[in-house]
Formats: C-alpha cells, structure tokens, sequence
C-alpha cells in the first residue's frame, strides 16, 4: 500500500514538473518568440544581419551601412570632358521602412503553428529581404540634358563663297549628338554598381564636306539676257527669282524644280504685279518677268551640259532670247526641272549688273574637256494673214487694227559638244512651235477691203513676258 502512494507521489511530482516546463516553454515563446517585438534570428536586410533588433534599430543599423554609397559620386566621361554627379543629383535613395518592415514581418503571418514553423526555418536556413533602391527620373533627365546641351554640337556644310570669280570651300562641321535615352538608361543601370559611365555620342556628318565641294573649281556654264525697257516691278521679279537660285547646290543624281525653289509667284512672297503672257496674249498678273529667270538659267545649263528634264517653250516669241531657247514656267503648271548626272556638285550663283541678269553654274571645270554650242533653225516662218471686220459705226475710208498680227515659227535647237573646236557630236534638244496670229481690222462698210488708209490705229506691239 505505501509502494503504491508513493509511485502515485512520483508521478504526480512528475506532472507538476512537466505542466511547469510546459507552461514556462509556453510562457517563453509567448514572450520571448511569438510575442517579441524584435525581428527574428536568421534574418537579413540585403547583405546585413538584422536579427534580435527592433525595427528602429535595425533601419538606423542598415540606414548607417548603406550611407558611404549615398555619398558616393557616378562619373560620366567623354574625350576630355568629365561630369561627377553625386547620388543625392540623381534623387537616390533606398527603401529603408519598406526593406524592414518586410524583415520584421517575416515569421509574424499566419496561425500560431505557421508562425513556429517559419520562425524556425528562417532560424535553419535565414531569410534575405532585398533592399529596393529608386532615382528621380526628372533629375536623372535633366541631367542628362546639361550634359547633352555641354557637349552637342550641330553639324554643319561646308561652304563655298565666291570672290570676284575666285572660289573658297570652307570647311565642314561634323556635328556631335548625345544619344540622351540610351545614357538616361546607362545611369539608371549604374546607380547600383558606380562604374565610370563613358557617354554616348553620335557623330552627325554633314551632306556636304569640304573634300566634296573642292570638286568644284570653276564655271563650266554661263548665260546672261537683258531686261533693258522693262517696268520696276519686272526687274525686282527678276532679282527675286534669280536670288531664289542664287546659293543652291546639287549633288550628283539630285534633281531640282525651278518652281519649288522660287516659290509661289504671289505678293505674299514678295512677288509683284508685270506683264505676263496668257494664252498668248500680255496681260497683268503677279510675277511677270520670272520666265527670264528660267530661261537665262535653262541657257546656262545646257552650256554647263546640265541633264534638262522637263522644259516648255513660250506661246509667243521671247525677245531677250533665240528662238527655241526660252524656257516658259507658271507655277503648278509649267516648270523647268534638271538633274545633276555629274560625279561632283555643281553650284549656282546669280548676278544682276546694269540691265542684264546673269547666271552661273560651277563644277569641275579644270577636268572638262569640251565646250557646248546652242544654236537654233528655223524650220518654217509663217506669216500672218489679214482679217476685216467691216463695221458701219467707222467712216468710209477709215481702217481700223484690232489685233496686231504675229508671225509664227517652227523651231529646230541643237546642242552640239565640241572639242578642240571641232563637232563630235550634235544633237535636237526642241522641237517648238509659236503660233501665228492673224492681223484683225475693222473697215468702213462702203470701203473696199483692201483700201488704203492714212488712220491706221496700232497697239504696243513689244513681246515682252
């Protein structure tokens, strides 16, 4: 009987001690484990031990750590130039609470039994919260257009200026352009790693160097007419036009059109109201005078051996040019368009000197060695017939001119190339046609059509467009 009370004793004492070990172990990881306000063991804010601290703590602790790397300066380098530009530019900065509180959270979810299972993993294996950083993408992109604005430098031509005949190339610019999106990325990617960032810089080459323009050493075409007679308005619409070619270069295979170059003939643009042709006819209108631009500058090609692909010729004759060697244009209508089929460029310059508008055109002149002649036959005059009208309002023995007759032609021109003053070679560049107009009369209507008369009215019969 008394072994018995005193096994019942043992165990007794026994459940006593394991109830307390139980509810002291429970108590613990009450307080001590689930209950702490301290991030658990085995975790760590990037690279740096966190575990045991309280929130406060471990930010100051990582805050403290990562502090040399905000202070820290990334370079930006090009040729000789070099920008240092501190984190605190760039806006930078970690995301310190963040990163923590993420520590701190790590074996705090879930149910109690979740908890001690995860509180005892991150104790075997560890937990790593990654430690996020950002930049200001406004700064960033301001200062990688300070940098671009300190280093880009616009491309430039070369250059050729004309002096008394003498001809000067002065040299290209090669232009320089920071590709801004690609060094934008270069530092984003970089903030991280602090490498010296070597700058991205385009180099923008010019259309026309000065190796290119040396090419051209001479005028290898050259035509003037005279505009002597004509009003104000017509000469300023010369000028005009004929400072619209002025400077222009073409590069081998390019094309150009006279009208897009010149322009709408319009007041707006300067333009002014002149005489010009109308189905053959002179009356006023705004640009008068240009179709001698055009054709001074379509004689000057076809001396210079300029490839002409598109040419009209006048209703009527011109009478500051040959037969079959004008060069009509009416804008959006007739035009005068070249190609220089050439391996150099040519250029154009313009001159007006006293009562006459000239135009040439520069290319490699030391290395031609030929000559171009224009001439012009005409293949058939035909002359104008008379036209009566008889009308009872005139007195007998009056005649009256309605309509000035106007010859008419048919046109052969020919370029031919020579060499050495000889022909190697001729051949018909326009076949023209300027029609006839018949003379019109009013006569008395008792008087025989072919009665002469001493009141013979007659107009301004000077061809002029």
């Amino acid at each position: 009987m008394k072994e018995v009370n005193k096994n019942k004793h043992v165990i007794l004492i026994l459940a006593i001690i394991l109830f307390a070990s139980l509810t002291g172990l429970g108590l613990y990881i009450h307080f001590n484990v689930l209950n702490t306000d301290l991030i658990h063991t085995g975790v760590k804010v990037d690279e740096f031990e966190v575990s045991q601290m309280t929130k406060e703590d471990a930010l100051n602790f990582v805050r403290d750590k990562k502090r040399g790397i905000i202070e820290k300066n990334i370079k930006l380098t090009y040729q000789d130039k070099e920008y240092s530009i501190s984190m605190m530019d760039l806006g930078f900065d970690y995301n310190y609470s963040e990163a923590i509180d993420k520590a701190y959270l790590a074996g705090r979810e879930g149910n109690i039994f979740k908890r001690l299972k995860d509180i005892m993993d991150i104790r075997i294996n560890g937990v790593k919260i990654p430690l996020d950083s950002n930049a200001d993408g406004q700064k960033i992109k301001q200062i990688v257009d300070t940098v671009a604005e300190d280093i880009d430098v616009e491309s430039k031509d070369a250059e050729i200026h004309l002096d008394n005949g003498n001809i000067k190339v002065v040299s290209e610019v090669i232009g320089k352009k920071v590709d801004k999106e690609k060094l934008f990325n270069m530092i984003k990617e970089n903030i991280s790693k602090l490498n010296i960032i070597k700058i991205p810089v385009n180099s923008i080459i010019p259309r026309l160097s000065k190796d290119l323009l040396s090419r051209i050493n001479g005028a290898i075409g050259e035509f003037s007419t005279s505009f002597k007679g004509s009003s104000q308005n017509r000469i300023e619409n010369i000028r005009l036009s004929a400072d619209a070619i002025k400077g222009k270069i073409l590069m081998p295979g390019e094309s150009m059109s006279f009208n897009e170059t010149t322009g709408p003939r319009e007041k707006e643009f300067g333009y002014r109201e002149a005489s010009v042709i109308l189905s053959g006819e002179y009356t006023p209108g705004v640009g008068g005078g240009v179709c001698q631009t055009s054709t001074t500058l379509y004689n000057a090609l076809l001396l210079a051996d300029v490839t002409i692909l598109e040419r009209s010729p006048h209703s009527i004759p011109a009478n500051y040019v040959d037969l079959g060697q004008d060069a009509a244009v009416a804008y959006g209508v007739l035009d005068l368009k070249f190609r220089n089929d050439f391996d150099y460029p040519i250029y154009f310059d313009s001159k007006i000197i006293g009562d006459r508008v000239y135009f040439y055109v520069y290319g490699d002149a030391n290395n031609r060695d030929y000559t171009v002649k224009i001439e012009s036959e005409i293949v058939e005059i035909i002359h104008p017939e008379d036209e009566i009208i008889r009308d009872s309002a005139l007195k007998p023995g009056n005649k009256v001119l309605v309509q000035k007759g106007r010859t008419g032609y048919r046109v052969n021109a020919y370029k031919s190339i020579l060499k050495d003053g000889k022909i190697v070679n001729r051949e018909l560049i326009n076949k023209d046609f300027y029609k006839p107009r018949n003379a019109i009369y009013k006569v008395g209507k008792d008087v025989p059509a072919d009665t002469e008369s001493d009141e013979v009215y007659n107009e301004n019969g000077n061809i002029n467009d």
